[in-house]
């Protein structure tokens, strides 16, 4: 893939381009540290053997994939501090060829660390660096290894200490000025050139794990795509099973309070499961969280859990998309999004009176780690198909409904598969109202 053709791609999936200046630099900033120690994370593995391979230098999936994140946050923090698209890769080779070249001493050690004839091929190629066409990821790649000063297991190394460094360098420009006066030890160097070096530093890795910069690239396009070009919703799972096997396209759920602290779900005038409490030390509100299994079922026409309660099993698919390890796997997904949104929503100061957060107000809140994680969850089962997006707009969706829940104690939630769409109700429906009081 050429470099220019990615800068447009990541300015395109940039979900974060709203918001004001600050608030871009930051994610980018934090996004892109984050990731170099998910990328240093995953090469630990490998080096220490901690998944049982021999070779360390021997490519895995996690590793491609952490070296195309750290590669997407350096272009859209490119792009921000130079408020419009920067050639990162052909800065990186001016300045390799100016420190390689030059008449210092640096240079001069840097030329004795060197092999002769890779440093030369390397000056001469890069006189016409990039070409008139452009350059490929690859380009930049088999170029800019030629300037390594070492190799193996060492160069790694080398690479994951430098790499921390790099990071700290770009977190420096959100120091005090008191802090920017005592700290020395950290350099003050203009970003592009610290992008650039994590960029050459990322190259290298690849190198050593045999890894192509534009497979990395193209893995990442895709990846970053399924999330956020949204399309076409994926088709419902049990779409063309006879009625008694789909979840109705039109119904609604109504959440009654029936105790303190106890709640209880009705479904066309009869409960739909057991009384609902908090199972926990303090009122958290987590006996609503049924709701966000409604939201699974409006955004990605999946939930074991109330399939089963409405007995609608598809006989044939029962023992693994509707039986009892799906329905174990709907609950870890649900607590890992309460989990993490609450922790989010306290360190940022969000909540109300009574003790309510509102968790995850719109998807730039939610993490792509947590949708990662989701993910790796439910592999195997039908809702794998499901896009990233989708799974947004069910967190998004679901906890906002949730919010509304714990604040009303009760309430009538609407889902529409065919619009996909989850709505809250501050009202009861009468048949579970009447239903409630002969309980």
């Amino acid at each position: 893939m050429k470099a220019a053709e990615y800068d447009k791609f990541v300015r395109s999936t940039e979900q974060y381009a709203t918001k004001p200046p600050k608030d871009r630099h930051g994610i980018a900033l934090y996004g892109l540290v984050g990731e170099i120690g998910s990328l240093v994370s995953a090469v630990k593995k490998k080096i220490l053997a901690e998944g049982g391979e021999a070779d360390w230098n021997q490519p895995n999936e996690e590793i491609k994939e952490e070296i195309g994140d750290v590669l997407w946050y350096s272009y859209s923090l490119s792009q921000i501090v130079n408020n419009g698209s920067f050639d990162i890769l052909a800065h990186d080779i001016t300045l390799l060829k100016r420190e390689i070249g030059g008449k210092n001493e640096r240079a001069e050690r840097i030329r004795a660390a060197l092999d002769p004839s890779r440093k030369d091929e390397f000056l001469a190629a890069a006189q016409t660096f990039p070409p008139a066409e452009g350059c490929s990821f690859d380009d930049y790649q088999t170029l800019a290894f030629k300037t390594a000063r070492t190799d193996g297991r060492v160069l790694l190394e080398v690479c994951l200490a430098v790499l921390w460094q790099l990071g700290a360098e770009l977190l420096r420009a959100t120091l005090p000025e008191v802090e920017l006066t005592l700290n020395k030890n950290i350099a003050d160097r203009d970003p592009n050139t610290v992008l650039g070096e994590i960029t050459w530093h990322l190259a290298a890795i690849a190198s050593l794990f045999h890894l192509s910069l534009d497979e990395i690239v193209e893995f990442n396009r895709k990846k970053v795509s399924f999330r956020s070009e949204r399309g076409t919703p994926t088709p419902l799972h049990d779409e063309g099973r006879e009625s008694n096997q789909q979840f109705p396209r039109l119904f609604d759920v109504a959440f009654v309070s029936v105790g303190r602290g106890k709640s209880r779900m009705y479904f066309q005038g009869q409960p739909l499961g057991n009384d609902l409490t908090d199972n926990a030390n303090e009122d958290d509100g987590y006996r609503f969280h049924d709701v966000l299994h409604l939201a699974l079922i409006a955004h990605l026409g999946w939930s074991p859990v109330i399939r089963g309660l409405m007995k609608r099993k598809r006989p044939d698919v029962d023992e693994v998309e509707d039986g009892g390890r799906a329905k174990v796997v709907e609950e870890l997904v649900l607590k890992a999004i309460h989990t993490e949104g609450e922790r989010q929503a306290k360190e940022a100061g969000r909540g109300s009176t009574g003790g309510r957060v509102r968790i995850f107000p719109d998807p730039s809140t939610i993490t792509f780690g947590l949708l990662k994680t989701l993910r790796a969850y439910v592999k195997g089962l039908e809702v794998w198909k499901n896009a990233y997006w989708e799974w947004e707009d069910a967190i998004c969706d679901g906890c906002d409904v949730f919010f509304q829940l714990r604040k009303h104690q009760q309430g009538t939630v609407h889902v529409d598969l065919e619009k996909r769409k989850l709505k809250f109700i501050p009202t009861v429906a009468a048949d579970a109202a009447a239903a409630n009081l002969g309980k």
